[in-house]
């Protein structure tokens, strides 16, 4: 089964979304931190975090970089 139809939403800094696009790309190696729990969205005094939505197979590059144990937990 393909999982291309299934979408995963994060949330990355609005000052970081550019970072999280060219990490997403492959034309950067680091991974900006994101949220996937908008309740654990932390306080701003720069801005506030975007909402973005990615294909299920790029959940998995990040996935790479930053485990959700707690995420489970919550459910």
């Amino acid at each position: 089964m393909k999982m291309n139809n299934i979408l995963i939403k994060i949330w990355v800094h609005n000052m970081e979304v550019d970072l999280m696009v060219d990490f997403l790309l492959g034309m950067s190696a680091k991974s900006p931190d994101y949220v996937i729990d908008y309740r654990e969205i932390p306080d701003s005094i720069t801005g506030g975090w975007v909402e973005l939505s990615i294909p299920f197979n790029i959940y998995l590059k990040l996935r790479q970089f930053k485990e959700h144990l707690n995420f489970l937990s919550k459910c």
